[in-house]
């Protein structure tokens, strides 16, 4: 295995890991990203080497001295074959947001950068204590986080959007739910939800509005709950920025 120092070509496998790698100051080893990688800026400028689905052979072409990958959304088949043409997979945790600072304490190691990574997770950490101070003696609200709007696709426990939900202040109502449970269109218009988090992004806000207007998100109790929409990016990739949105979300339900 290649010395951390040595690794100098990097493919990443999803946005979350684009940003991290950028958020520790390696921005510049990367030689391919997922199709979505579009934060920070610089990251719009590199080879894409697939999106949901990723294309092996454009990351073997790429030669690259480490490819990462997440635990929860890149195909376990991809990254098999990239370890069976040879290239190094780290595969960064998910499912919380304890997951999302592990992930970069290890592409940190792995990059041979353990004090920037060190530094950023103690700056997170600090972030994150500050808004579970806050929270604790507030009412809760009763919520639900959607990450689609139809059909209504919720976050459920073991998520880092749960985590992101119940660290705010607010009270999950599908939090009895494992993983992203899909919701019926009677459950979401009867449901007694107080607050609806949702994202936000040019791309997805046209569905959005359709629901808002005329599906299961303009009946019942969730149609006069109070929302927050967070911008999709942050909200959605376990990564640096979750943790503003968690800040954001956690002015909004205190």
């Amino acid at each position: 295995m290649q010395s951390p120092a040595a690794l100098r070509r990097v493919v990443t496998l999803a946005p979350n890991l684009t940003e991290i790698v950028f958020a520790l100051g390696a921005g510049s080893r990367l030689v391919g990203v997922s199709e979505y990688s579009d934060y920070p800026e610089a990251a719009r400028a590199i080879p894409r080497v697939g999106g949901l689905e990723i294309d092996p052979e454009k990351v073997v072409a790429l030669r690259p001295d480490l490819v990462l990958a997440v635990a929860e959304g890149n195909a376990s088949g991809s990254v098999r074959a990239l370890e069976a043409a040879g290239l190094p997979v780290t595969v960064t945790p998910s499912g919380s947001l304890d997951a999302v600072l592990e992930s970069i304490r290890i592409v940190a190691g792995r990059l041979g950068r353990p004090e920037e990574g060190r530094r950023l997770v103690e700056a997170l950490s600090r972030r994150r204590a500050a808004v579970r101070a806050r929270a604790a003696g507030h009412t809760r609200p009763q919520a639900l986080l959607l990450v689609w709007p139809d059909p209504p696709q919720a976050a459920g426990a073991e998520t880092f959007l749960n985590d992101l939900l119940t660290e705010a202040g607010a009270a999950n109502i599908v939090g009895d739910r494992r993983g992203w449970p899909i919701l019926s269109g009677e459950y979401v218009a009867t449901a007694p939800v107080e607050l609806l988090v949702a994202p936000d992004s040019a791309e997805t806000r046209p569905a959005w509005d359709r629901a808002f207007a005329t599906g299961a998100l303009s009946r019942g109790p969730i149609a006069r709950a109070r929302r927050v929409r967070l911008d999709e990016a942050a909200l959605t990739r376990p990564g640096p920025r979750v943790f503003d949105a968690l800040e954001q979300l956690a002015r909004a339900t205190q």
